[in-house]
């Protein structure tokens, strides 16, 4: 496998409209729910020492690695249901496809194409505002 993307996962109904709407509302939030201060990190899809045997599968099933490479903001977070969309103070808005670490609880992991692992390592730990956009699944 290596740096290949060889896992096929097209997109489930509906999830390429959620994606399409962060992608066109990024930034923005209307009645927002209450959100809090969470570590937010960044991770780089395709690197099996950063995610899985299957680095481009995430836990929804979809293919990451070519969701990411086509610009759309995902995330990965065990807090909330996969497909809500939360809105990261700084960042804007990603659609939850993956999960977490069970260490990380209450994180919220960005993911970033394979390519840019120095600025995943760049981004580090930081605590931004994180808040689940209302009306997801």
């Amino acid at each position: 496998m290596g740096s290949r993307i060889d896992v096929p996962a097209p997109l489930s109904s509906g999830i390429d409209s959620k994606i399409m709407t962060v992608d066109e509302e990024a930034g923005s939030i209307e009645n927002p729910t209450s959100g809090l201060v969470r570590e937010v990190t960044a991770y780089n899809v395709g690197v099996r020492r950063q995610t899985s045997d299957h680095p481009c599968l995430g836990a929804t099933g979809e293919n990451l690695c070519r969701l990411v490479a086509r610009g759309f903001k995902v995330c990965a977070a065990n807090f909330v249901d996969p497909e809500t969309i939360l809105h990261i103070e700084g960042y804007g808005e990603c659609v939850v496809l993956d999960r977490m670490n069970r260490r990380f609880p209450h994180r919220v992991d960005i993911a970033m194409r394979k390519d840019e692992i120095d600025t995943a390592l760049e981004f580090g730990i930081q605590r931004r505002y994180v808040e689940a956009k209302p009306g997801g699944p």
